[in-house]
């Protein structure tokens, strides 16, 4: 395991399933004291390299840096941002396949 992810306990149990099938060497917490959290929203927000809101957004540069601060590929961060069904915006083509 190379990063920590936070989340609810509600969030955290799926997403640790979805961690382990996919292989992505991401330690799910339930706490919000990691460097990078989910947390649930309404509407549709921007990402930032502390917080993903599932259905929200993230720029291509943030991913790709919330990726390494992860210790993961940009391939699994993909797949990553396709379970929270987080957008990619201003991409740099293909990173993410």
């Amino acid at each position: 395991m190379n990063g920590k992810m936070g989340a609810r306990p509600s969030i955290a149990v799926r997403l640790r399933e979805f961690l382990a099938t996919e292989a992505i060497g991401i330690e799910m917490v339930v706490d919000r004291s990691c460097g990078l959290n989910v947390v649930p929203c309404t509407d549709r927000r921007e990402c930032d390299l502390n917080t993903l809101y599932p259905g929200g957004w993230i720029t291509c540069e943030t991913a790709r840096a919330a990726a390494r601060n992860l210790g993961i590929s940009f391939s699994q961060m993909g797949k990553l941002l396709d379970h929270l069904n987080i957008k990619v915006r201003r991409c740099s083509l293909g990173c993410f396949q």
